[in-house]
């Protein structure tokens, strides 16, 4: 798991403001911890759950899956890129596009779908795993047709015979 620390130097290097071998002071990080939280709350918002918790310090861990990190570090930098006058190329616009992908794949949740319990039962619908005879929108019925031996289907309880 990634510390924030980690993140914000692969993210400001990205953008060229920071060498690999010179370190930003503690206060200088603040603004990139503040971007960072509303960055990733603003995800959260739009239905990418990464499970990241806000952070207040370099040294806590940044809690989403280690294949989010790449999208992260890439997006964060085009991110505070302006208040840092960082440079962005086309290579950060496409590992921050591609990263995003990746993120919204983690964090969107599919249901499984059900039928509705109003649907009526029929071809191709039917459950079989639930009992036999408590499955069907229209309970009884299916043994009184089945006990017809006329060819012809009785009238309805409740309705009337038109006249001929």
């Amino acid at each position: 798991m990634a510390t924030v620390a980690q993140v914000a130097k692969a993210s400001l290097q990205r953008i060229l403001v920071q060498a690999s071998e010179a370190d930003l002071e503690p206060d200088e990080y603040q603004d990139f911890i503040f971007a960072m939280n509303n960055y990733m709350l603003s995800l959260d918002a739009d239905g990418i759950n990464l499970g990241y918790t806000e952070v207040d310090n370099l040294g806590d861990d940044v809690t989403i899956p280690v294949g989010a990190l790449r999208g992260l570090i890439a997006n964060m930098a085009i991110e505070v890129s302006p208040d840092y006058n960082g440079q962005i190329t086309q290579g950060l616009i496409a590992a921050a596009q591609e990263g995003l992908k990746t993120m919204r794949k983690l964090g969107q949740r599919v249901k499984a779908t059900a039928l509705p319990a109003t649907l009526p039962v029929g071809s191709g619908n039917e459950d079989y795993t639930r009992t036999a005879g408590t499955s069907h929108f229209y309970p009884g019925v299916e043994a009184e047709i089945l006990a017809e031996t006329t060819g012809a289907i009785g009238l309805e309880a409740g309705t009337a015979k038109l006249s001929e």
